[in-house]
């Protein structure tokens, strides 16, 4: 699967949402989607951890933007200087995109660089003792980072569009123009197909049901297990996609309530 193409199916999808008035306030105008994080050409054996769609975090100054009226306008001003990931030049817009494969690649390049930059803390720190999504990755011997683990780590996400609001407050909107969408089930598939990971792993119980209602036939009933550390304590869900081990998880990572360091660790040597 060629990652221009599909950034090239990504962007015709986030054109055509920008034309709908409910969401020309809540996608940021030098963002362009956001296919993966992580280093995709990596040798390793890969784990792809999946969560809803990009944080506004991803290109804003979280800081500068709490200080200011939250209106599009002042969004706006206050993209990262110390960038994420490529970030549209003023005189650059979505349909750039499309018209120069330069772009395109520098776009992908920093989806591949993304953990050699600047990440957010949500993924967790390339530290000895780790928090949130990496606490349970090195538990799995795996890594988000060029560390000395078995397994390499990629994330994307259901969707890979930043928003102006969390998803959780735009769900019904985003679930009817994005979500329910054929192109957008076809670009995820790609996606997972161009990262081609031996184990995919959902995190947040909306996201897993969400997960298995629209790839898996509708089979949320899979049986759940109770996991339980001395400080944590989630439901795991075991079964395959596409001839992967897929793994959910009820606890989202990116804040996961109640768990310690060490309660994470447990929980990602229960996964493998």
């Amino acid at each position: 699967m060629n990652p221009n193409k599909i950034l090239e199916k990504a962007t015709k999808l986030l054109i055509n949402l920008y034309s709908n008035p409910n969401w020309k306030n809540e996608l940021l105008s030098k963002a362009p989607p956001v296919l993966w994080f992580g280093n995709s050409k990596s040798n390793k054996p890969k784990i792809v951890t999946i969560g809803a769609n990009p944080s506004r975090w991803e290109f804003l100054i979280r800081k500068q933007v709490n200080n200011i009226n939250r209106t599009k306008a002042n969004y706006e001003k206050a993209y990262l200087e110390n960038k994420r990931f490529y970030q549209l030049p003023k005189e650059e817009y979505y349909e750039s995109i499309l018209n120069s494969k330069e772009i395109q690649n520098k776009i992908i390049l920093s989806y591949d660089s993304y953990f050699k930059t600047n990440p957010y803390s949500w993924f967790g720190k390339n530290a000895i003792d780790p928090y949130n999504v990496e606490g349970v990755l090195r538990g799995m011997n795996a890594s988000y980072y060029d560390n000395n683990f078995k397994r390499g780590a990629c994330h994307m996400d259901l969707f890979p569009f930043a928003t102006m609001t969390d998803y959780t407050k735009i769900k019904p909107i985003a679930d009817r123009d994005i979500l329910e969408k054929k192109e957008t089930k076809e670009i995820f598939q790609e996606i997972l197909e161009y990262l081609n990971p031996e184990m995919i792993l959902v995190f947040g119980n909306s996201n897993f049901k969400y997960f298995s209602e629209r790839f898996l036939n509708s089979q949320y009933k899979i049986s759940g297990i109770p996991f339980k550390a001395e400080k944590g304590s989630c439901t795991i869900w075991k079964t395959n996609y596409l001839n992967r081990k897929l793994i959910g998880l009820s606890v989202n990572l990116g804040n996961p309530r109640g768990f310690d360091k060490e309660g994470l660790r447990e929980l990602g040597k229960k996964l493998i």
